[in-house]
């Protein structure tokens, strides 16, 4: 059981002194305030980190290749000049936008000495 049940349970009681009901229908309240709070904070913390990742997911989908050329996130990397900031593992996470939206598609390429890696083009 937790302690919203425990609170919910006690605050529907009427045998109970009502001292007791008032306390747990205040807890309750409480644990609202402090859940809406806690959200808040972290959507805000969400829109900071999506607006840091803004410069990152423009400057890569300015440089991703057309049908005919389709590059991978290495070439991504390097073409855009993030090689200090960007991994090519974080490309993916970056480029999903785009990917969820439709303006970029994901394909497969072939690389010689590597076999085959996931591309990205423009749609």
């Amino acid at each position: 059981m937790t302690t919203r049940e425990f609170y919910t349970e006690i605050s529907k009681l009427t045998n109970v002194d009502a001292a007791l009901v008032e306390f747990a229908a205040s807890a309750i309240e409480k644990m609202d305030t402090q859940a809406e709070t806690r959200r808040a904070k972290a959507a805000e913390k969400s829109a900071e980190k999506q607006a840091a990742k803004a410069p990152l997911r423009k400057a890569l989908f300015d440089v991703i290749g057309d049908a005919e050329n389709p590059k991978t996130a290495s070439m991504l990397i390097e073409e855009a000049g993030l090689t200090e900031t960007v991994k090519p593992a974080s490309v993916p996470s970056l480029v999903k936008p785009y990917v969820e939206s439709g303006d970029v598609l994901k394909v497969d390429v072939k690389i010689p000495g590597k076999g085959t890696q996931r591309g990205y083009v423009k749609a």
